[in-house]
């Protein structure tokens, strides 16, 4: 795996984390002071999974960002729509959708990681 594609997933394994705990932990003011938690890490990993797309040459993994990209773009708006102050059913588990995604790919991207040099610190 190339450093650059790498770079990706650890960027998109991120995004996930964080929509994965904004969804399990209710007492994240995730709305207050202008923000939009959710729909921001959605339009993120929708945006990471389009962007890494090209750079992925496994074709099973290319598949699978094609899906991500597309289920983001769905949960994303839908949640647009919430914030609109409308019912709406998700078309995923809130909790459980980021978690699935963030397994199918975290295994991936650090097994087939570049080799990671160790540090060394001078005294």
């Amino acid at each position: 795996m190339q450093k650059i594609l790498k770079w990706q997933y650890d960027q998109l394994i991120k995004e996930l984390l964080l929509l994965q705990e904004h969804q399990a932990d209710t007492s994240c003011p995730c709305e207050s002071g202008g923000e939009m938690c959710v729909h921001k890490h959605l339009m993120e990993i929708e945006a990471y999974a389009q962007e890494t797309i090209p750079m992925e040459h496994n074709r099973e993994y290319r598949k699978k960002l094609e899906q991500l990209e597309n289920e983001a773009r769905e949960f994303r708006i839908n949640e647009e729509v919430r914030l609109r102050n409308k019912k709406i059913k998700y078309p995923f588990d809130p909790v459980e959708w980021p978690r699935k995604w963030r397994k199918e790919f975290e295994a991936y991207s650090v097994i087939k990681a570049p080799e990671a040099k160790e540090r060394t610190t001078k005294k």
